[in-house]
């Protein structure tokens, strides 16, 4: 909320928007910082077998107006961070520093998406579910434990919501949402077409639609009423496999402790739900 995305988060928010040879600084950059902060646009260019004219378009995706600026705010935080040793190191050999590095860069995913959020839209957010008769969470492949998990917490808050595991079910939601209703469209890269349906729809019915993503210039992000961006680590450890899951839920975790504090009848009803829950168990 008050501290200025760092670069590394940056190049991962935007990564999966990058040209091919926009990765490749991107990759060099995330594993030599060090020796990247020390050279020229040219040097750059050379290790990474781009064009200078690439480098000046990869700095200006991620927020610098050129490369000397991206130094600058590369040297300063690698000053912050000097202590802390994260690598993309995962080995059973090296279980503590494995450890180390898979929780440290967890923890920054947190930290980062802390710093996306704008109070006071995030405030107009929480007033509109309240007001809204049904919420649905819509997601797709790895991203539907969230979207699942978001519908439990706010039927336990006595807030209406829905969702399904199967996508035809989810359409179908979208189509009975009306004014005030909410859609929340949960997805990594923000690039499903079927949810990109699922906004439309809702949209046309004069829904409140709300993106939760890690790419803040995706289709999805640009299609919705709102964005809850999310930060993302994961291509330390591997650049094709999409696989973490905590910045989104960390999100809807958020949004459940607001309105539990906001809700008047919220604690009634969570207590009332967990009792008939534990009446169940042994």
């Amino acid at each position: 909320m008050s501290s200025e995305i760092s670069v590394r988060d940056q190049i991962f928010s935007t990564y999966d928007s990058l040209y091919d040879a926009e990765k490749k600084v991107a990759d060099y950059l995330i594993s030599h910082p060090s020796e990247a902060i020390e050279m020229s646009v040219s040097e750059l260019a050379q290790h990474c077998e781009a064009s200078q004219a690439t480098i000046v378009r990869f700095c200006k995706k991620i927020g610098c107006k050129g490369f000397h600026q991206l130094k600058i705010r590369m040297a300063g935080e690698q000053r912050e961070q000097e202590e802390q040793v994260i690598s993309n190191e995962i080995n059973l050999d090296h279980m503590e520093q494995s450890l180390n590095n898979i929780l440290g860069s967890k923890l920054e995913e947190l930290k980062a998406t802390y710093s996306n959020f704008d109070p006071k839209e995030l405030r107009e957010i929480i007033d509109k579910i309240l007001q809204a008769d049904m919420i649905e969470f819509a997601a797709m492949g790895n991203t539907i434990p969230i979207a699942l998990d978001g519908t439990y917490k706010f039927n336990q808050l006595g807030i209406k919501a829905v969702s399904s595991t199967i996508w035809e079910s989810q359409e179908a939601f979208s189509r009975i949402l009306k004014e005030k209703d909410m859609l929340f469209a949960i997805s990594a890269s923000g690039a499903s077409k079927r949810l990109l349906n699922m906004v439309e729809i809702a949209k046309e019915n004069q829904a409140v639609t709300v993106a939760i993503t890690n790419q803040a210039k995706s289709p999805l992000a640009e299609a919705c009423d709102y964005v809850l961006l999310t930060a993302t680590r994961e291509h330390i450890f591997h650049d094709q496999v999409s696989f973490t899951r905590m910045a989104a839920m960390s999100v809807i975790d958020c949004l459940f402790l607001f309105l539990f504090s906001t809700k008047w009848d919220s604690f009634k009803n969570v207590a009332e739900h967990e009792q008939s829950v534990a009446e169940e168990k042994m």
